[in-house]
Formats: structure tokens, C-alpha cells, sequence
């Protein structure tokens, strides 16, 4: 809301200077009565008189009063002339004219010139103001207006450029090509008629200056005469316009800046706080997924150590026991490679050529031998060509996926699929599972982040995806998940082939 200017009261003024009038009519009443001499000293009453008059009046009252007092005293320096001539007393007289006409009229113009830097004075005050707050540039500017056009008691138009375009507030109402060379040079223009009317509307427009730089214009019509004062301090205003206004535009910025910065703590601050709760249930999952092997290995050792058992139980204790071994080597190894993410080094790789469809029969036939109900289609065609890979960590990659597909969907058929593409060989993992929420693939590869939380019963620490990206990523590959509900999960990636 812009402030409101208050119209001068002129009233008071009039009113002392009808009183000072009276008290100049006074004075050469009491000269009349108490000493008519030319020289008396009674005349000097006149002085203080014509400085009051001037200092509330301006240059024409000071004048005037000025030329009031001469005429009051005349009648008694004149007569005194004509009859003794340039005597001591009458020089003395006419000396007292000249300095009334000085002191009336350089009082009268101090008088002016004060008033006109105080009308300055306020305005400047009353554009900080009016710019003061969370305003952007097309408020502000509109709010410079109107402060300008109520202090001036004129029409006012303020034209500023934007990176993005033009504010503009109020009608210009003189020809463009004035103010594109204001623009263009820094300097003001007075056109003497810019309106169609009898009266001639005379403009005064002045750059807004923003670091030596015109930032637009402020364009002042009124019908009338502009006095030189009133013309310089517009040119004067322009400049404060333009530092008001890049205040107003840098405040603007500061206030987005740190309300975007606040977002960004927030944002940041919730994210860790996820991260804090999702690594606290790491800790329990991935305590619980090692104590689960860790028993398993316990018991049947104890078994073995304190019992006798026939050949074909030794075995299947063996298988059981290399199993849950196997598993617990997976989860070290899934530690390892975390820790290596969050250091930000990469998995290190050996890299060789690598018989891509042996290594997706291999996984297949490593889960066949581990679940009898599984069931695994391998389609890769005889002439599909080797990957420049390290081979166990495609053995990792294709357990992971497979193991998750077997997890989600341990009844439905799973295809393990691969074919040459543009210099690459594309790796598919599908499953015919329940299928993975729309809102949670953007995070499937961040560590420790299960869907649903964990919440459905699947077993597993949250780090596989995690490691199958890191290590894809690290030969040089790329990896994605399509998914729909009820319908499956689709898992891509790729590996350079070898040429």
C-alpha cells in the first residue's frame, strides 16, 4: 500500500503573512509619531519584517515586502533629499532600501530553494517507503508512481526494463523515440508540448540511472510551466528512482533467495532424516539377515560335532550349510561394496571377455539347484556375442535381479533374456509379480530402501539394487525398471559388448 502525501496547508501562511503586512504598516506609523528623521533608528523594524516575509512567502513575498517598506519610508527619506541633498542621514536612508530589496529577495530565494529540497527530501523519503517490503518489480514500480504523481501534483508515467520485458506503470503520453534516446544517452529531455489541447502540457523526461546505466524513465506532464527547480529535481529523482528501485529488486532477491534456501535445508534436512531412519532399519535387517545363516551354521555344526548322522544326512546338511554360507558371503560382500558408494570409490572390476549366454544359464541353473519349485526361461540366442565384463560381478548382478524376482513372484515363470544392441548386449530380468508402485521407482536404486518399507514380508537388506546400478554404471552401462501393478516388474541393463 503506497503512503498518502498530504496537500501543503497553505492557510497558515496566509495567515502570517497578512499579519507581517500589518506589522510593516505599523512601522512607519510609530516613525511618524516617536522620530520621522530619515536615519532613525526605528527604520531598521522594516528588516525583520522582510525576513519573515521571505522566509515563509518565498522570492515574491520577500520582494514584496521589500518593496513595500521603501515605499512606506519614502515619505520620509524623499523630502529630507530635496532638501539637504546626499546628506549623512539620507545616504544612511537610501542604503536602508538597498539592503530591504537584498535581504527580501535572497531570503525569499533561500526560503525557496529550502522548501524545494525539503519537497525532494520528502519525496525520496516517501519513495523508501513506499518500496519498502516484499514487493516485486512491477508493484514497486507502480508504488514509485504514485508517490511521485501525489507529491508533484502531476501526470506520471515510470517505463523500467526487465531482463524478461518492459514494467510499465501509468501512460507515458510523448513520442517513443524519446525515450529511447534517454535511454539510449543517460540524459534528460523537455519537451515544451506534448498534449492537443489550448493549453500547451509540457513533459520533463528523466532517466533512471541503476550504476551509470539508464534502467528506464520517468516521464513527469502537466499543463503548464515547469520551473528549472522542478525540472532538476527530476532529473535528481531519476537517480534516486533507480537505486530505490534495485534496492526494492535486490531486497526482492535476497527474500527468494533465502526462502529458497530454507526449502533446500528443509528438503535437505528431511532427506538425511529419511536416510537416518532407513539406515536404523538397515541395522536391524541386516543384523537379523546375518544371525539368520549365522544360527543355521551354528546348529547343524553342533549337530555334526555331538551326533552321528548317515552319509546322506551329512550331505544334505553340507548342502544347507554351504547355502546359508553362500548367503552370508553375499551380505559381506554387499557391505563392502556399500561402503565403497558412500566413500565414492568405484567396485573394482577385472574385466574379460565373458560368454554372456554361460553366465545367465549358470544363475539360472545356481537357483534351480536351490529352490525346486522355481521356475526360469533362458532366451539368448547361440550367436549372442561376448561382454567386455568382469565376470563375477555379472554373476552378481544377474543373482541379485533374479533372487529379487524370485522374492516377489516365487511362483510365476521368470525370464532371463539378452540380445545385441547398438555395440551393447541388453540384459532383461522379467517377472510376472505383483508388480512395484508408480511412486516408488524413482527411489528403488538408493541404498536401503525397500518397498513398502519392509513391510511385506520379503526378506532382504535393501543394498541389491544399490550395488546392481553401481556395478553397471562401472562398466560403462545403464540400468532401469519398468513395472505395473499386478502385471510384473521388467528389469534392463546393459554391458559393452566385446568388438
Amino acid at each position: 500500500m503506497t503512503p498518502e502525501v498530504a496537500a501543503p496547508n497553505t492557510r497558515p501562511i496566509r495567515v502570517v503573512l497578512s499579519a507581517l503586512g500589518a506589522a510593516l504598516a505599523v512601522v512607519p506609523l510609530a516613525l511618524a509619531l516617536v522620530d520621522p528623521r530619515p536615519d532613525a533608528a526605528l527604520r531598521h523594524a522594516y528588516l525583520p519584517v522582510v525576513v519573515l516575509a521571505g522566509a515563509f512567502g518565498g522570492v515574491a513575498a520577500g520582494l514584496g515586502s521589500a518593496v513595500a517598506a521603501v515605499l512606506f519610508h519614502a515619505p520620509f527619506v524623499l523630502p529630507a533629499v530635496e532638501r539637504d541633498g546626499l546628506s549623512r542621514s539620507t545616504i544612511e536612508a537610501l542604503a536602508t532600501f538597498a539592503v530591504l530589496m537584498i535581504v527580501g529577495s535572497s531570503t525569499g530565494a533561500l526560503a525557496a530553494w529550502a522548501t524545494r529540497e525539503q519537497r525532494r527530501a520528502d519525496l525520496l523519503v516517501l519513495l523508501q517507503r513506499a518500496l519498502t517490503g516484499d514487493v516485486g518489480l512491477a508493484d514497486a514500480v507502480e508504488r514509485a508512481r504514485t508517490a511521485i504523481q501525489t507529491a508533484l501534483d502531476a501526470d506520471v508515467a515510470v517505463l523500467v526494463g526487465d531482463g524478461d520485458g518492459a514494467v510499465t506503470a501509468g501512460r507515458p503520453g510523448v513520442p517513443p523515440g524519446v525515450i529511447d534516446a534517454v535511454v539510449a544517452d543517460g540524459r534528460a529531455r523537455w519537451l515544451p508540448d506534448v498534449g492537443a489541447g489550448v493549453r500547451p502540457e509540457r513533459a520533463v523526461v528523466a532517466p533512471i540511472l541503476v550504476g551509470g546505466r539508464a534502467l528506464g524513465v520517468v516521464v513527469c506532464r502537466r499543463a503548464g510551466e515547469w520551473s528549472r527547480a522542478e525540472q532538476a529535481t527530476i532529473t535528481a529523482l531519476g537517480v534516486h528512482l533507480g537505486v530505490a528501485l534495485e534496492n526494492a529488486r535486490l531486497g526482492a532477491a535476497q527474500r527468494r533467495f533465502a526462502a529458497e534456501l530454507a526449502e533446500k535445508v528443509a528438503t535437505a534436512t528431511r532427506e538425511l532424516q529419511a536416510l537416518d531412519r532407513a539406515k536404523s532399519a538397515f541395522v536391524a535387517v541386516a543384523s537379523h539377515e546375518l544371525r539368520t545363516p549365522l544360527t543355521a551354521l551354528r546348529g547343524f555344526s553342533e549337530l555334526l560335532s555331538t551326533r552321528t548322522f548317515s552319509d546322506a544326512e551329512v550331505r544334505r546338511f553340507a548342502r544347507v550349510m554351504q547355502e546359508e554360507t553362500e548367503r552370508l558371503v553375499r551380505i559381506v560382500d554387499d557391505l563392502l561394496d556399500l561402503s565403497r558408494l558412500e566413500q565414492g570409490r568405484p567396485p573394482p572390476l577385472r574385466r574379460a571377455a565373458v560368454d554372456a549366454r554361460a553366465a545367465m544359464l549358470a544363475v539360472a541353473a545356481f537357483f534351480e539347484r536351490q529352490r525346486d519349485r522355481v521356475r526360469l526361461v533362458v532366451e539368448a540366442p547361440p550367436e549372442l556375442p561376448a561382454v567386455h565384463a568382469d565376470p563375477d560381478a555379472l554373476d552378481r548382478i544377474l543373482r541379485n535381479l533374479v533372487g529379487n524376482a524370485i522374492k516377489y513372484a516365487p511362483a510365476a515363470p521368470i525370464t532371463i533374456a539378452a540380445h545385441d544392441v547398438a555395440g551393447d548386449v541388453e540384459f532383461i530380468v522379467e517377472d510376472r509379480g505383483p508388480g512395484i508402485p508408480a511412486d516408488a521407482l524413482p527411489r528403488l536404486f538408493e541404498p536401503y530402501f525397500r518397498v513398502g518399507d519392509g513391510t511385506s514380508g520379503v526378506r532382504g537388506t535393501g543394498l541389491g539394487l544399490a550395488i546392481v546400478r553401481a556395478l553397471v554404471e562401472a562398466h560403462g552401462g545403464r540400468v532401469r525398471v519398468e513395472s505395473a501393478l499386478e502385471i510384473g516388474t521388467r528389469v534392463r541393463f546393459t554391458m559393452p559388448r566385446v568388438h
